[in-house]
């Protein structure tokens, strides 16, 4: 999901409240920058009310752009909040783009994910949507699309990002997920490559869909937890279902970080606070329909969402669950060619 979102900035809570109504309102905005759909708007007037400084969003959609963004100190002076996988996080604060945050003092379930350069924000898993009204088999393993049954050819989406394409092979061929062995690199884009006639797009397919609403023939796509039911309000109906493929979960996390050229630090970080309380945490799970980062939420979220196993997974599931791995920046650049010479066959053929 990628929307630049822009908060601009704002004061610490404290300070804010403590401020007169004519200094805050000359406050320019905090600039959030994350993926569309990303927030409970309602979140955001709770923080401006009480804050009195206005929050501006930008979205993306291509988390290449949204490293090359945070990168370049020109560009990411100018978001003051960004939302950053944990796969990412490394790469970026290692080059000193990133500002060191405090960690939260709540139980996680994935305390390691964001690193001290983030906050945990929410987590799901990666796993396929397909429309259940057009399916002629079962849908259960990675594999379903990467070796897909006749009737599918068409209808088929691929997450175009090069850590999800090369997860999504890697699992389906039964490699490790993080593997930068070549022989397994060579095979999954050999698969790719035979898998792509039956691809009909590689955009994500929530914002695919958002922007046609009348589409009927994307049918079955890899997908974060919770799309299924933002899918099913956007075209108005009840056919998307999520599975989490049977060679296990893949779950994400992303992280609210501070860009290391923001000079609104202090701000971002009273946002960050905001956002990541508890009853807002819950609040923002509960919205999204999608699993907060901290245990203690889930006793303040309702018992159908704790219930709901694609979002909050059970015991077992979590057990055997398999965090995406952060990566060394030349192996995230060998996907990324790889993704890049995917594409261009594609196109070409």
């Amino acid at each position: 999901m990628v929307v630049l979102k822009h908060f601009y900035p704002i004061a610490t809570l404290a300070l804010l409240l403590a401020l007169p109504i004519e200094a805050q309102e000359q406050r320019e905005p905090l600039v959030f920058y994350t993926w569309e759909d990303f927030i409970d708007p309602s979140l955001i007037e709770a923080w401006e009310e009480q804050s009195g400084i206005p929050v501006k969003i930008i979205f993306y959609d291509d988390e290449g752009l949204r490293n090359l963004v945070l990168s370049r100190s020109d560009l990411a002076a100018k978001i003051d909040v960004a939302i950053v996988d944990n796969a990412t996080m490394h790469v970026l604060q290692e080059a000193g783009h990133l500002s060191e945050i405090p960690s939260a003092r709540y139980e996680q379930f994935w305390p390691d994910a964001c690193t001290e350069f983030g906050r945990p924000y929410l987590w799901g898993v990666y796993g396929l949507v397909y429309r259940q009204d057009k399916m002629q088999s079962n849908i259960s393993s990675w594999r379903d699309i990467l070796n897909p049954k006749s009737y599918l050819k068409g209808h088929i989406g691929m997450l175009g990002q090069a850590d999800e394409l090369m997860t999504t092979a890697l699992a389906g061929m039964g490699y490790p997920i993080d593997s930068t062995d070549e022989m397994y690199l060579r095979q999954a884009f050999s698969l790719l490559k035979l898998q792509s006639e039956y691809v009909t797009t590689y955009d994500y397919i929530y914002s695919f869909i958002l922007s046609d609403p009348e589409n009927n023939d994307l049918w079955v796509a890899p997908a974060y937890s919770g799309d299924q039911y933002g899918l099913n309000e956007i075209q108005g109906i009840d056919a998307w279902r999520f599975v989490v493929p049977e060679e296990g979960a893949i779950v994400w996390v992303d992280c609210l970080t501070i860009p290391a050229s923001s000079i609104r630090k202090d701000e971002a970080l009273a946002f960050i606070d905001f956002i990541t309380r508890l009853d807002n945490s819950a609040q923002n799970s509960e919205y999204l329909w999608t699993a907060s980062p901290y245990k203690e939420v889930t006793s303040l979220v309702s018992a159908e969402l704790r219930e709901d196993q694609t979002i909050y997974l059970d015991k077992d599931s979590l057990a055997k669950a398999i965090p995406f791995k952060d990566m060394k920046g030349t192996d995230i650049l060998q996907r990324t060619r790889i993704k890049d010479a995917l594409l261009r066959y594609y196109d070409s053929h």
